[in-house]
């Protein structure tokens, strides 16, 4: 029999899912489970150990191999996650929430008020909202203490909900009373399940209950090793080795591009279309949108990168907004035909990497374009 939680313990425990942020180290993507919550057009938060070493965040996780990264910002703008909670809270019923939590004395990135490479190293704290859909903040339920220490430390928040929520949100934030807003880091680590306690028996906050695993027996496994005879083998006459062909590569179709399923491979998706000037998609983009998925569901060990493109009549940052938030509504779209999110990253290349240069509307109609690129291709077993 596995290992389970003890029936008794388990009694009302909120269990999150992936709550040791695990998954493959990435900057401005959360993590398998969680939704990005955070300010529209602004970068998602990152998974670390940081893979590229753009951020410097190089402390270890403590918990796993990775953990999540927030940041606060002085556009007053700040990175939260999200998810649907595995039981919804019970109104009038408090919870404890332990989470580990640190700051990196180092996490470089642009000041959006000084266009200057700054260290987003101010202390700040991790609020938490109760809602009943994706990134709703209906309640604030609680809060931490300034997390200002470098190493992996417990912290432990008394959760309130005054309804039966059914999503839960970390969010970063600021220091209060703030007189500006600030760059400033926070990052989380083993968040235990909630545990309900009595709303006012304070001792409940600082007992110590850890999860009581219950399963087997241990035996010896050397007892259950059953020894065979080995017969004496008789090696065949040589015979030539017979040569095989090298298997071709496997090709695939998407769009109008047919090309080898492997890392890099980028395809471009004609017949995806925005209104203009905006992130919202039409209607005649739904053939194209579901050739996508078939896609993903005919080749369920990819995961890839949707990248929009971007014209060049439209100012550099206006236009990479706009291609990010039009990559971020396929990604969207997808999500809701059931496509994990874990396998799909949104990228936005502005009009970086144009196709055509002419001054025509048939260019321009080239240009403004959805990419699938493949990011990675796990094997399968």
């Amino acid at each position: 029999m596995a290992l389970t939680v003890n029936a008794q313990m388990q009694d009302g425990l909120i269990f999150l899912r992936n709550s040791s942020f695990e998954d493959m180290p990435r900057n401005s993507s959360p993590p398998r489970g969680w939704t990005n919550c955070g300010a529209p057009g602004e970068t998602p938060p990152d998974v670390h150990p940081d893979p590229e070493f753009l951020f410097k965040v190089g402390m270890a996780a403590q918990h796993g191999q990775t953990f999540l990264g927030m940041v606060t910002r002085d556009t007053e703008t700040f990175e939260s996650v999200g998810q649907q909670l595995t039981t919804p809270f019970k109104a009038g019923q408090c919870y404890r929430f332990d989470i580990q939590l640190a700051r990196s004395r180092v996490y470089l990135s642009m000041s959006r008020v000084t266009r200057q490479p700054t260290n987003y190293v101010t202390p700040i704290k991790l609020r938490v909202f109760g809602g009943y859909s994706v990134c709703d903040r209906a309640q604030l339920l609680g809060e931490s203490e300034l997390v200002s220490n470098y190493d992996w430390q417990n912290y432990r928040i008394k959760l309130s909900p005054e309804d039966d929520f059914t999503h839960i949100v970390l969010e970063a934030y600021y220091q209060q009373p703030a007189l500006v807003p600030y760059n400033g880091n926070i990052l989380l680590d083993n968040a235990q399940p909630l545990r309900p306690i009595a709303c006012d028996d304070e001792t409940a906050m600082i007992a110590d209950e850890p999860l009581v695993l219950v399963g087997d027996e241990p035996t010896d496994p050397e007892q259950k090793i059953v020894t065979t005879p080995v017969k004496p083998r008789v090696n065949p006459p040589a015979t030539p080795p017979v040569l095989q062909a090298t298997p071709k590569e496997p090709t695939v179709r998407l769009g109008k591009t047919e090309a080898i399923l492997k890392e890099g491979t980028i395809f471009s998706i004609e017949n995806i279309s925005f209104k203009a000037n905006s992130a919202e998609l039409e209607g005649a983009s739904e053939d194209a949108l579901e050739e996508i998925v078939g896609f993903m569901r005919q080749n369920e060990n990819v995961i890839v990168e949707i990248g929009g493109h971007a014209n060049r009549m439209a100012g550099s940052s206006v236009a990479a907004r706009l291609s990010e938030n039009r990559a971020k509504s396929v990604v969207t779209y997808l999500k809701s035909r059931n496509i994990g999110f874990e396998r799909l990253l949104p990228k936005g290349y502005g009009k970086s990497r144009p196709v055509c240069l002419e001054s025509t509307p048939d260019c321009n109609r080239r240009n403004q374009r959805v990419e699938v690129k493949i990011l990675r291709v796990k094997e399968t077993k």
